[in-house]
C-alpha cells in the first residue's frame, strides 16, 4: 500500500474531525448568543409589563380611595400521589398605603381548594361587601377581618380564551369609600362596572 496515500487519508480525515468541531463550536456558541439575546427581550418585556401593571393598580388604589390594590394569580405547583396536578394562587402584584402590611409576602402558593367559595362569588360578581361583616362564608369572613379590611371588592381576570387567570382585588383598612360608589350602603352597579372594566384591561400583561 501506498504510505503517502494513507497519510494523506489520515491528515484528511483529521482535518475533517477538526472543522466539524470547529463549525459545531461556532454554531454553539451562535445559538447561545441568540438564546441569551431572546432571555434579555423576554426579561426586558417582563419588566416593562410589570411597570404597566405597579401603575395601573397605584392608579386604580388612588382613584378608589383603597388601603390595599393587588392581584391573584392561578398556577400550577406540583401534584398529588394521584398525579393530579395542584392548583394553587400567589398574589403576585401589590400596592399598599404607608404603614399597611402587606398581603403577597403571606399568600404564596396557596391551595385553590381552601378557597373555592370565594372565586366561584368573584365569578359571579358578587364579591363586593362595603362591610365585611356582612359575608355569609365564616372563614373568608374571618381571614379578611384578620388583616383590618372593613370593606372588599374583587373581580376576574380572563385571558383571550375566557380562562379565568387572576383576580384583581381592593381592600378598605382605614380610609373611607367615597360616598359616589356606595347607594343604599352597598357598591353601586355603576362601580361594580367601571372596576371590572378597568381590571380587565390588565390580563393582556399576565
Amino acid at each position: 500500500m501506498d504510505w503517502t496515500q494513507i497519510i494523506i487519508t489520515i491528515l484528511t480525515s483529521i482535518s475533517s474531525v477538526i472543522v466539524a468541531l470547529i463549525t459545531a463550536g461556532y454554531f454553539k456558541r451562535r445559538q447561545d448568543k441568540t438564546k441569551e439575546n431572546l432571555s434579555k427581550k423576554q426579561l426586558m418585556k417582563q419588566i416593562q409589563h410589570d411597570e404597566i401593571i405597579h401603575y395601573a393598580l397605584r392608579e386604580l388604589r388612588r382613584k378608589y380611595n383603597s388601603d390595599r390594590v393587588y392581584i391573584w394569580q392561578f398556577h400550577n405547583g406540583g401534584n398529588f400521589y394521584t398525579t393530579s396536578p395542584m392548583q394553587r394562587a400567589s398574589i403576585t402584584y401589590e400596592r399598599c398605603s404607608e404603614g399597611l402590611e402587606r398581603k403577597a409576602e403571606k399568600y404564596q402558593g396557596i391551595l385553590i381548594s381552601n378557597f373555592t367559595n370565594y372565586i366561584k362569588c368573584t365569578m359571579d360578581n358578587h364579591m363586593f361587601y362595603h362591610d365585611v361583616e356582612s359575608i355569609p362564608d365564616f372563614a373568608l369572613r374571618a381571614l379578611i377581618l384578620s388583616h383590618g379590611t372593613f370593606a372588599h371588592a374583587a373581580t376576574p381576570l380572563f385571558d383571550k380564551e375566557n380562562h379565568l387567570i387572576g383576580i384583581v382585588c381592593l381592600d378598605w383598612v382605614f380610609s373611607e369609600i367615597d360616598s359616589e360608589y356606595l347607594l343604599d350602603d352597598s357598591f353601586t352597579e355603576e362601580f361594580k362596572n367601571i372596576f371590572k372594566q378597568e381590571s380587565s384591561s390588565l390580563s393582556i400583561y399576565l
